[in-house]
């Protein structure tokens, strides 16, 4: 029979091997639990956090570097970068090195943004967001679109009322930058049943940088021609804006009548002639044809503006696609990578 000295050195023995059992459990499951943690939260923040590009021309890119950094204490991967908001078909996410593997912590990773307006004196506002793990970090872009824009006063223009044959009468008008950005103007008389009755004096806006807020002036003369009301129009083409119109009336009143012969006071005296003044009217063929030129060199300058417009509108697009075919590829590679992390670690 086991004494009790017997007894007490075996509960020791049996206690001895269940913590021993207990710490080679521990061991093992410590491992495979590591493996079926979740993944922690994500920390990343965008730097700068906003950027502002400023005033930009319509239909042209400007593109800016942001930097996306790993605030946390783990690795993390970057499944997608995209624009959203209201406007965010005028922003897009360019190239990127954010893919290339995952950003470990303190790291960081950079991304190009790019801005194209396409309306004039438009606010844009939009957000790039960066997606990782299920979360999702922004950083807020805003643009203003750029255009000069030209405007006329007065418009229309009463030139009132001018004799045939006269000097006629003269109108000075003022064009004004009214848009948000520096540009050219080019005037011209266009069209109007009476083109020939006005004339361009001078002007002041041609082959000249005109800036926001800054004015030029045209002068014009009515010389009317014949009898009637009269009205023609000369418009105002910029750079980058489809113009603006301005009308132009004037009513041509009868020439004064001849001067009558003056009648001998006594008999015999010499009968005093009136001079005879003759007023030649503008050449009117020649007008229409100075006419014909103008209108050439606006249709000329019109085609050209619509050429530039698609041909920009094709290159954005093309690039479009070739960021958004870069990103779907980008995409499929790092799921590919995720898989095969995946799969080892299943091993």
């Amino acid at each position: 029979m086991p004494t009790l000295k017997q007894k007490s050195k075996s509960r020791t023995t049996i206690l001895i091997f269940a913590a021993l059992l207990t710490l080679a459990a521990t061991a093992l499951i410590r491992p495979a639990a590591g493996l079926a943690a979740p993944a922690g939260e994500p920390v990343l923040s965008f730097e700068p956090g906003s950027y502002d590009f400023g005033l930009q021309p319509i239909y042209s890119t400007a593109r800016a570097d942001l930097e996306l950094r790993n605030e946390g204490a783990e690795e993390v991967w970057i499944e997608s970068l995209q624009t959203t908001g209201p406007d965010s078909g005028s922003f897009w996410a360019g190239n990127s090195d954010c893919w290339s593997g995952p950003v470990q912590p303190g790291e960081s990773c950079s991304l190009e943004v790019n801005f194209n307006p396409n309306e004039p004196l438009a606010e844009y506002e939009a957000q790039v967001r960066a997606r990782s793990n299920g979360y999702d970090f922004y950083a807020d872009l805003s643009g203003v679109g750029a255009s000069p824009y030209f405007t006329a006063d007065p418009n229309p223009v009463d030139f009132g009322s001018a004799k045939v044959g006269g000097e006629g009468s003269t109108r000075e008008i003022e064009v004004t930058n009214a848009g948000n950005w520096p540009g050219g103007v080019f005037i011209a008389v266009i069209s109007g049943g009476a083109v020939g009755s006005f004339q361009l004096l001078d002007e002041t806006c041609t082959n000249r940088l005109i800036a926001p807020a800054e004015t030029c002036t045209a002068q014009f003369r009515f010389q009317p021609l014949s009898e009637g009301a009269k009205k023609a129009t000369f418009s105002l083409f910029g750079e980058s804006d489809g113009g603006s119109q301005v009308v132009l009336t004037g009513v041509g009143t009868a020439p004064d009548p001849p001067a009558a012969p003056a009648s001998p006071s006594t008999p015999g005296a010499a009968t005093a002639v009136a001079p005879v003044v003759i007023r030649t009217a503008p050449n009117r063929p020649r007008a229409e044809l100075r006419e014909r030129k103008l209108r050439q060199r606006l249709h000329r300058k019109q085609r050209l503006h619509r050429k530039q417009r698609l041909h920009r509108k094709q290159r954005i697009l093309r690039r479009k696609r070739a960021v958004r075919k870069r990103q779907r590829a980008l995409l499929r590679r790092q799921r590919l990578v995720q898989r095969k992390r995946a799969l080892r670690r299943q091993r």
